[in-house]
């Protein structure tokens, strides 16, 4: 619970007095108007009537809906022009205000938009309050009266005792507010005269004695429940916002150029890389040519199975030339493990001669055809590489 003084700006035909607790009554400027922290809008007490309702705890959840039905006995107005706003005092009980939507509606286009961010209470209940206390504040031609937590009003100064007469609940102590206190003495019934404690002074000093948990329910509710000022905001960072607007679109403009000279790049050095890959390469298609270049070129790597082509193209070489009379038709080499060889040798005894070079090489060669011819033997050899 806070038990800090607050201030509240009374509004009544259309303007509004600021009042600070111990301060005198200040009016408020329109054009430069400034308001202290912990403020509320205090509303005229014979617009809005402020009491308390018992309510069931099973009925919190479908109260907003249930009051107008709950008061429409009460109620002189129809219920359907009525405005309700409720909070919980208790687990058994709610403090109701009920104004027309008329003058909810009117108070929110006369006034400033910063009062309409306060929020907005009965004045009544604005006065302190205590057990068993009913609060009184004379002033001009009205008075204002506190009798409970919820329950309060303004009356004229004549129809003050009638009001108190009417009061069920038992009142062992009547604080008095004003200026004038055999006047106000004069209009109180004898019971109270008898409880009185009168004090000097007006709404300034009773708010010394009130703090912001003894307010009433908030007015702004439903359908005048707080909006969001979209217009103030924007007046304030307009500037902010549409310096951010020109350079997200001066950001966009960057992006865009640079993702344009990235793209024409990028189709340069796709052209670039189908270029060295057709010089290497002059047939077929062309899917994917990093995929398909490494895969063609695995095919010439060191393996677990395989050595390299040229090593092993030299091993072939060295053993033709170590056999007097082999002479090399042709060497036929498709990847994989395998070489074909076609040689012109004197006889059968040269080509057998070359297959134990080639062994020496750690070249396992198998003779797959042979031809005796006039000048000699030609044969075909099978060299599996190792």
């Amino acid at each position: 619970m806070t038990t800090e003084n607050f201030n509240i700006v009374r509004w009544h035909g259309g303007e509004g007095v600021l009042i600070r607790p111990g301060l005198p009554p200040q009016a408020l400027n329109p054009d430069g108007l400034s308001l202290p922290a912990h403020s509320f809008l205090a509303l005229p007490s014979d617009v809005v009537r402020s009491l308390s309702v018992p309510v069931a705890p099973d009925e919190v959840k479908h109260l907003r809906q249930a009051l107008p039905f709950m008061l429409e006995e009460s109620l002189l107005e129809d219920v359907t022009e009525l405005h309700f706003a409720h909070a919980p005092l208790d687990n058994e009980s709610h403090a109701v205000a009920v104004v027309g939507q008329g003058a909810m509606a009117q108070w929110a286009e006369d006034m400033p938009e910063e009062l309409t961010e306060l929020p907005w209470i009965p004045e009544a209940l604005c006065l302190p309050w205590s057990e068993g206390q009913c609060t009184l504040l004379f002033e001009a031609d009205h008075v204002l009266a506190r009798w409970s937590r919820a329950d309060g009003a303004r009356v004229s100064t004549a129809l003050l005792p009638a009001l108190l007469d009417t009061l069920e609940s038992e009142v062992t102590a009547c604080i008095a507010y004003g200026a004038d206190e055999t006047s106000a003495r004069s209009v109180l019934p004898q019971a109270f005269q008898n409880i009185l404690q009168w004090r000097q002074g007006g709404f300034s000093e009773l708010l010394l004695l009130t703090d912001g948990d003894s307010a009433g329910p908030d007015l702004r509710q439903g359908e005048f429940a707080p909006r969001l000022p979209l217009l103030r905001w924007w007046a304030t960072w307009q500037r902010v916002a549409i310096a951010l607007g020109v350079a997200l679109i001066f950001k966009t403009g960057l992006s865009v150029a640079d993702y344009q000279v990235l793209r024409a790049e990028d189709v340069k050095l796709r052209q670039a890389i189908q270029e060295s890959y057709r010089r290497v390469n002059p047939q077929g298609a062309v899917v994917d040519v990093e995929k398909q270049l490494n895969r063609q070129l695995a095919e010439y790597g060191a393996g677990s199975q395989s050595q390299l082509f040229t090593p092993s193209l030299v091993s072939l070489l060295g053993a033709a030339s170590s056999v007097p009379g082999i002479k090399l038709s042709s060497v036929n080499y498709s990847g994989g493990r395998e070489i074909r060889i076609n040689v012109a040798a004197p006889d059968f005894q040269s080509v057998e001669q070359l297959r134990e070079q080639l062994g020496k090489y750690s070249l396992s060669a198998e003779l797959e055809n042979s031809n005796a011819r006039s000048e000699g033997v030609v044969a075909r050899l099978r060299v599996e590489l190792k």
